[in-house]
């Protein structure tokens, strides 16, 4: 690759280290977390908090938009993946005035999975916290299911209107219902041209090509809708403009703001050009532009393409737009905010920030050992045989998650994993202690939507055997069913959606089945379950997560999160398999 890296898995970190120099005037770095940036003006006393987040390689969002009267505090996500839950509550944490954070955020399974994780965090510290999730992507799903349409450059209107409304002493319900009427009020689509690259996998995640063009693609190299003969500038313009406008239905004499975005590698003469069309197709359906934004706001890497969002105003919308701001990513003269008035304000919490309560009330098997067992003490090493497992295949799980989503999950799974065992190496724990080690790095340091799923599934096997000598079979189940209780409890995914869990449920239940057959053979039954679950997943149309747009376009391929799971559960077979004692 010809870009300027040293090393991929450090270039987020460096990444955040040369923006906070760069822009020190209008930001610094979290000293409780170096994966928060926040705006040099906040917290302000008395007033409303404005927190997002979101994976990196998007620049300048999420971090462009910390600033004055726009957002407080960013939590800073791997490339193209969510920050962690800890992120994420220490940005609410450092954005919190006394009168509560606001946390307005992209529409994607781990921002929801670690926002809602965060925000009960918080609310055990005595903290409000009210959220809003941005639907704005007209092609990732129809309209009478918008809530589950992606979040993509219109967020940043979004952001701009709570922040206003945020500047000028709104409670947190204004706040809030202000963030809700902007990204009602926004639709987007996208075009892409030419992909882009993860720097850790070191080719593209998938392809367009020569001489076509993706309609309705994501932010993170997501498929579109349907590909296309490359067209004209104009009639590319043309059409962006038909297919947000169309879902919009305007009346005649609305007012608009327009924002039209590079995806990384568009020069932005060629921005221009596609605006200038842009403008004319929307002033033929009756409308006028009231604000236009023309640049690279929210872009993609160095994917080549360029997305538009169309945001309607009111009186009271232009207002809250005009309103002055100043962020690395976006800076406008205009109406300056009063001053907050703190007499009227709740006071600023001055309460330390809490660690999580992780306890649970997992079940446990009962100490009383019936046939063949492994002993908990000593055994770490398991651990670090499946993290070894992962790390192997990291180039092939980043892959298959390509096909039909952004690329990163074996980069990130990796990086989880061998984190933990490289903490792991060489100690002399239990394994449930290794298990809770490896559960606080995914859900700590990893995010994504597989560092909770995963960070839970591996709490709750810890819990499970959390001080037992040795793990017979009936420990063994009682490990696969908390695990599995412990991805159920942040998801929402069933068996047949293309998931992970089209891998467990059946692993899970085949171990059940055939235990009173012997512990061996019934970890052979487990694996073979597993692989099936895994090699199911093919011919399954997604229904959850970032492939769930695709459709028809998702059949065809192996489910990474499943494939993963197929190789942590074989793995910790085979662990078990070898260590097995009479």
């Amino acid at each position: 690759m010809q870009r300027f890296i040293n090393n991929p898995d450090d270039l987020v970190d460096e990444t955040v280290a040369g923006f906070v120099r760069a822009h020190r005037d209008l930001v610094r770095l979290d000293p409780a977390n170096p994966r928060v940036i926040v705006s040099q003006t906040a917290p302000v006393s008395g007033k409303v908090g404005i927190v997002t987040g979101g994976g990196s390689g998007h620049e300048p969002a999420f971090i462009g938009y910390t600033g004055r009267n726009m957002v407080d505090a960013v939590a800073v996500g791997e490339l193209f993946s969510s920050p962690t839950a800890k992120s994420f509550a220490d940005a609410m944490r450092a954005a919190d005035g006394g009168a509560g954070v606001a946390v307005l955020y992209g529409n994607y399974a781990g921002d929801n999975m670690n926002v809602k994780m965060a925000a009960g965090m918080l609310e055990k510290e005595g903290i409000e916290v009210a959220t809003v999730v941005a639907n704005d992507d007209v092609c990732s799903a129809p309209l009478s299911e918008r809530e589950k349409r992606r979040g993509v450059a219109g967020e940043i209107f979004m952001w701009k209107i709570a922040g206003a409304v945020a500047a000028k002493g709104g409670s947190l319900a204004e706040v809030q219902a202000a963030a809700q009427k902007a990204i009602d009020s926004v639709r987007s689509v996208g075009v892409g041209l030419g992909p882009c690259t993860l720097p850790a996998v070191g080719h593209p995640n998938f392809q367009i090509e020569p001489g076509t063009m993706e309609v309705g693609i994501g932010h993170h190299g997501e498929p579109g809708t349907r590909v296309e003969p490359l067209k004209s500038a104009n009639a590319v313009a043309a059409d962006m403009v038909k297919i947000v406008m169309d879902d919009h239905d305007l009346p005649k004499g609305s007012e608009v703001a327009v924002l039209v975005s590079g995806l990384g590698a568009t020069p932005v003469n060629e921005l221009y050009v596609l605006y200038d069309r842009m403008e004319q197709e929307i002033e033929a359906r009756g409308a006028s532009v009231y604000r236009a934004y023309v640049g690279n706001y929210f872009t993609s890497l160095e994917m080549i393409g360029a997305t538009l969002s169309v945001m309607v105003l009111d009186d009271e919308m232009k207002a809250l737009l005009d309103m002055e701001a100043t962020a690395p990513g976006f800076s406008q003269t205009g109406n300056a905010a009063p001053a907050i008035q703190r007499s009227a304000a709740k006071a600023a919490t001055t309460a330390q920030a809490k660690t999580a309560n992780t306890e649970n009330d997992a079940p446990r098997a009962p100490e009383t050992i019936n046939g063949p067992s492994v002993k908990n003490a000593g055994n770490a090493a398991i651990v670090e045989e499946i993290a070894a497992v992962i790390v192997e295949n990291k180039a092939w799980l980043s892959e298959i998650d390509g096909k039909i989503g952004d690329g990163d999950h074996g980069i990130n799974m990796a990086k989880g994993f061998g984190r933990a065992a490289e903490r792991i190496a060489g100690s002399s724990m239990p394994l449930d202690e290794a298990m809770s080690v490896l559960s606080d790095v995914l859900m700590s340091e990893i995010g994504g939507s597989m560092g909770p799923l995963y960070g839970l599934m591996f709490q709750e096997i810890a819990s499970s055997i959390k001080g037992r000598t040795a793990i017979d079979a009936d420990a063994f189940s009682q490990m696969l069913n908390a695990g599995l209780a412990g991805v159920r409890s942040t998801g929402s995914a069933k068996v047949g959606d293309k998931t992970l869990i089209d891998t467990l449920v059946p692993a899970v239940e085949a171990f059940d089945a055939a235990k009173a057959d012997g512990f061996a053979p019934a970890l052979q039954t487990m694996a073979q379950a597993a692989e099936k679950g895994r090699d199911s997943t093919i011919d399954l149309v997604a229904r959850i997560g970032r492939a769930s747009r695709l459709g028809e376009r998702s059949r065809g391929v192996l489910d990474a999160g499943a494939t993963s799971c197929c190789m942590i559960l074989t793995e910790l077979g085979n662990g078990f398999s070898r260590r097995l004692q009479d």
